[in-house]
């Protein structure tokens, strides 16, 4: 039963992963591309989730965060409080069941110390003291243009087929070849060079377990703390360090030859300590 419950959850996180590569996909070919931000990506990911057998009623966007004051989450799936007619009604005592936090990839995200790389740290340690205080299972997916996505986040540039648009350069002939024997064709290993190679494994069911803590510079768990505050914070405190365990659940293929537009991943976040 375990491992049927586990392949369940797994085909969740793909489908994600590719619905929303094709809605940024489709954004992309009708010219929409400078209006996706990272609030909008919640409602294709919100509506994949529904088709996997999540009531809507459940799926809650831009929720008060549930530890941290004056923060919010991107999506919480609640186990609710529901009535007779399946109509969620939202209290303080909903157990939340899943938590997610969304990023996307752009030039900043591979700028040390810069303001979006911090922005990224702070999404991936307010999911880990989620998971630390309550229990909850919680998930951080970047996504982005396949060459933003490749260069910006996993910091991999080799090999570039793609033109500074991310649109495919593969020769027709080339495409053709490999159309005819997709079965045959095997997506390359990501391998990142960049800043996030110490944070994130980038192929399914791998681990990275790393240890944040308080630096001279002020970048990353020190600049967290200075701006977060826990709403319980006579019961709760934040430590000199905290140890974090990333787990690859999806992630778009390293294809550079079948027409990507877009890549994404998700990671599931638990502090360890």
């Amino acid at each position: 039963m375990k491992e049927s419950k586990n392949k369940v959850i797994d085909e969740k996180f793909a489908s994600i992963v590719d619905s929303l590569c094709f809605w940024l996909g489709y954004q992309f070919k009708i010219g929409r591309e400078r209006l996706i931000h990272e609030a909008s990506l919640r409602y294709p990911i919100a509506d994949t989730i529904t088709s996997k057998g999540i009531n809507i009623e459940k799926i809650v966007l831009e929720k008060s965060h549930p530890i941290f004051k004056r923060k919010k989450v991107d999506l919480v799936i609640l186990d609710g409080l529901q009535n007779e007619e399946y109509i969620f009604e939202e209290s303080e005592n909903s157990e939340i069941l899943e938590l997610y936090e969304f990023k996307l990839a752009k030039v900043e995200t591979n700028k040390e110390g810069s303001d979006e790389h911090q922005r990224v740290f702070n999404d991936v340690l307010r999911l880990a003291y989620s998971h630390l205080i309550m229990g909850t299972d919680c998930y951080f997916l970047m996504c982005g243009k396949f060459s933003d996505f490749k260069a910006y986040f996993i910091g991999q540039n080799n090999k570039n087929t793609r033109n500074e648009n991310g649109k495919n350069t593969v020769t027709p002939k080339k495409a053709k070849e490999i159309q005819s024997n997709l079965k045959m064709y095997q997506a390359e290993e990501w391998q990142s060079n960049g800043l996030y190679k110490d944070w994130f494994q980038f192929e399914v069911g791998k681990e990275k377990i790393m240890t944040f803590t308080i630096t001279e510079n002020k970048w990353g768990l020190y600049s967290f703390q200075q701006s977060y505050q826990f709403k319980e914070d006579e019961k709760y405190k934040f430590n000199e360090k905290i140890t974090i365990k990333t787990t690859c659940k999806a992630i778009t293929p390293n294809d550079t030859v079948t027409g990507r537009t877009h890549a994404a991943g998700i990671w599931k976040i638990e502090a360890v300590s």
